[in-house]
């Protein structure tokens, strides 16, 4: 095997083809974005959850395949994993962006002995020094406590995602679920270049609040919290979040 072709959890040599599995909703001002970062010759799916935007006609426009499912991103990830076409599948939140290194970092982490997938570190877009220093952290908390979260560009095999059973089917903490079930079968690891993404998730309370929203969160599904309990107490303490229809919230996740 040559040593950059990656190989699945079983020692199975891929083809390193890439799919890109995007969930949406409502995401028409970012997910062409998303879109064009994918890597040259990707199989990129977008999978909507029900936008209302024009979501679907934009990711069409920026070439994409289109997937309908019901709203939430853990059931819209495993309906794209599903439907992806390629053996390496990356997961991209429609307000992030792969570098132009993606494609050769997913593939060299991959290739490393026992390694079933990885993540991207986190670069928030825009200036400011608490984004930054709550970039840090997220990348710090995905390296101690081994769970990167959705906006980290989780990667890993089709093979692989596939003998987990795949994100689990909750409202909240569906990335770090991934990744709880992943390690059952090998490390993960971080890639060498970032993904880019917004700064509306921290805008909604600001930077500092929304970290000890989002630690506090993260430690009471650590503890074992229920994840509908955590969802029904952490969407409506975030300002973007109060008043918006259950099928908003169930997508934040």
């Amino acid at each position: 095997m040559h040593e950059n072709t990656p190989a699945d959890a079983a020692g199975t040599p891929s083809s390193g083809v890439i799919s890109v599995v995007i969930p949406t909703l409502d995401s028409a001002k970012s997910v062409g974005a998303a879109i064009r970062s994918a890597p040259p010759g990707a199989d990129v799916v977008v999978v909507d959850g029900g936008s209302r935007d024009g979501t679907a006609d934009a990711a069409a426009r920026a070439g994409a395949r289109i997937e309908i499912a019901p709203p939430g991103r853990a059931v819209q990830m495993n309906a794209g994993a599903h439907a992806a076409r390629g053996d390496i599948l990356v997961f991209l939140h429609a307000d992030c962006r792969l570098s132009r290194a993606a494609a050769g970092q997913v593939t060299n982490v991959l290739a490393q002995p026992g390694v079933v997938g990885g993540w991207f570190p986190q670069r928030i877009e825009g200036a400011g020094r608490l984004f930054r220093f709550g970039a840090r952290r997220a990348n710090q908390r995905a390296r101690w406590l081994d769970l990167p979260y959705g906006d980290q560009a989780i990667f890993t095999t089709l093979s692989a995602f596939r003998k987990v059973g795949g994100f689990p089917e909750q409202p909240i903490f569906e990335d770090a679920g991934l990744a709880r079930r992943l390690r059952r079968l090998g490390r993960l690891e971080p890639a060498g270049a970032a993904v880019t993404t917004g700064t509306e998730h921290w805008e909604r309370l600001g930077p500092v609040p929304t970290a000890v929203l989002d630690y506090l969160a993260l430690g009471a599904w650590l503890a074992g919290t229920p994840p509908a309990w955590i969802a029904r107490l952490y969407f409506p303490l975030q300002r973007g979040s109060v008043g918006r229809t259950p099928r908003e919230r169930d997508h934040d996740a």
